[in-house]
């Protein structure tokens, strides 16, 4: 079985994982003791939620502190550094603007986008940026978020995702499609949370209302045989976040569905979701699954190149990140002296 060790060395990418859950208690005390605002709940349990919704207003909260473009940048570029401190490559983070109340949709992007763009130039990991449209939201602030991004584009603003509960807004794909239509059509990838929240028929609607090119979450697509049959088919990549659905009490370790769809041959990738929110890092994410599955290095590898194929990147970078892996896999021949 994988160790922790070997985890921490293996290159890594991550796909699905969202700005608004990368705040540490630290920097949440920090923003809100400056502002003069409370905290909704004592410090040892700020991170702690039932459910969902409880879940959602927590973030809503959180991003409701940052109210500058100076202090959106400096939260991006923090990020970056965690990425650097798990051996992480690559990562397209999610941002959905419809939590940060307090910023404008244009200064809070633009703060990310050079973010990350300092990070870059410092040498630190390849962060880009999918912007996500939240479920719940009206029509007119979703498109206006589509006309931001069509009208600022930016290398490293690669996708746009949706998010939110699905079963609090089934009238979200029908509202969304023209929408994530337009954005397609200017060469954005398109990421749908689905799967999660909404049976396998959520699955299918992402891809068949709403264009998506890979889907987050995903993991109740298990329960229908013919779209499996699609997804293996077609090579649709489910990004999968295993304590974050244990967590939210979808599953428990012991039925989740990750190692049916590995052993299916679907192309997974396994990500942290809301990491400090969650309490957990890529790397035990990725040692948790090892742990549940009795998985060596192979498998996790494995991993990481259904993450490149599925990245939202110019083939030029996509040769790159799997020329990396390829060296680490050299490396790793001899398990026994790796």
């Amino acid at each position: 079985m994988a160790t922790l060790e070997q985890i921490q060395r293996m290159p890594k990418l991550e796909l699905h994982i969202h700005l608004e859950g990368t705040f540490d208690p630290e920097t949440v005390c920090l923003l809100a003791e400056m502002q003069g605002i409370s905290l909704p709940r004592p410090r040892q349990h700020l991170f702690d939620f039932s459910g969902l919704s409880d879940f959602l207003d927590l973030l809503d909260w959180i991003c409701s502190l940052v109210q500058n473009r100076e202090t959106a940048q400096q939260i991006a570029y923090r990020h970056a550094k965690y990425a650097q401190e798990q051996g992480i490559l690559y990562t397209e983070i999610i941002v959905n603007p419809s939590h940060w109340k307090n910023i404008r949709t244009g200064e809070l992007l633009t703060g990310v986008l050079e973010g990350f763009d300092q990070a870059g130039a410092d040498g630190l990991p390849d962060c880009r940026l999918l912007v996500s449209l939240r479920r719940e939201q009206d029509t007119a602030s979703a498109r206006r978020t589509i006309e931001w991004i069509l009208s600022h584009r930016h290398p490293r603003l690669v996708g746009v995702s949706v998010d939110g509960n699905e079963a609090c807004s089934q009238d979200s794909n029908q509202r969304f499609a023209p929408l994530l239509a337009r954005a397609a059509e200017a060469g954005l990838g398109i990421a749908v949370h689905a799967g999660e929240s909404s049976g396998p028929e959520g699955v299918q609607e992402a891809l068949e209302l709403l264009g998506a090119k890979r889907i987050d979450h995903g993991v109740r697509a298990v329960e229908d045989l013919k779209l499996l049959e699609r997804l293996l088919r077609e090579r649709i990549p489910l990004n999968i976040c295993y304590t974050s659905n244990v967590a939210g009490g979808l599953y428990t370790p012991g039925n989740h569905p990750l190692g049916e769809l590995y052993s299916r041959g679907i192309s997974v990738t396994v990500n942290t979701d809301d990491p400090q929110l969650l309490r957990v890092s890529l790397s035990q994410e990725l040692q948790r699954v090892a742990e549940q599955y009795h998985w060596k290095i192979e498998e996790l590898l494995k991993l990481q190149y259904y993450a490149v194929d599925a990245a939202f990147c110019t083939e030029e970078r996509r040769s790159e990140l799997l020329s990396r892996l390829h060296q680490f896999e050299a490396t790793c021949q001899n398990l026994t002296a790796f």
